[in-house]
């Protein structure tokens, strides 16, 4: 009869401790700054639904081309020091795309979204005294 109990909660909790364990293909964390431009033709920021989500959508323009980000408001933001912006390193289109193609060599993986390989977070500057750091998606990337 113990036997079977165990045999029992075993069949339970390993599912379970399963399902929790890390990707054994880790995600890079970067970082992508957006600011208002005045004339910019696609640069923006405004409040949306995505798939459902109620958030803010991030154009971000940049010479290399554009960024389509989405900060869901289930996500937590961070309001921080702007002395602490200087620890942030911003990556640019180009850089993200070098960094996605030696990801996916690396782990030997078929092309991934850029959902499936970074960790994004979008920095915006919101006074002279602080910033937010928002972690996002790339939209139209299925997320």
């Amino acid at each position: 009869m113990a036997a079977i109990k165990i045999l029992s909660l075993l069949l339970i909790l390993c599912p379970i401790l399963s399902f929790g364990q890390k990707s054994i293909y880790p995600k890079d964390t970067i970082y992508v700054k957006y600011q208002e431009k005045n004339n910019a033709a696609w640069n923006a920021k405004f409040e949306r639904k995505y798939n459902q989500k109620l958030g803010i959508y991030f154009n971000v323009e940049t010479e290399e081309g554009d960024m389509a980000l989405f900060y869901p408001y289930s996500e937590k933001a961070d309001t921080l020091c702007i002395k602490h912006l200087k620890d942030y390193h911003f990556s640019d289109l180009e850089e993200i795309n070098e960094k996605r193609n030696r990801w996916i060599f690396e782990n030997k993986r078929p092309p991934a979204t850029r959902n499936g390989v970074f960790q994004t977070y979008v920095i915006e500057v919101i006074s002279d005294k602080k910033f937010v750091k928002y972690p996002a998606n790339w939209r139209n990337e299925r997320i």
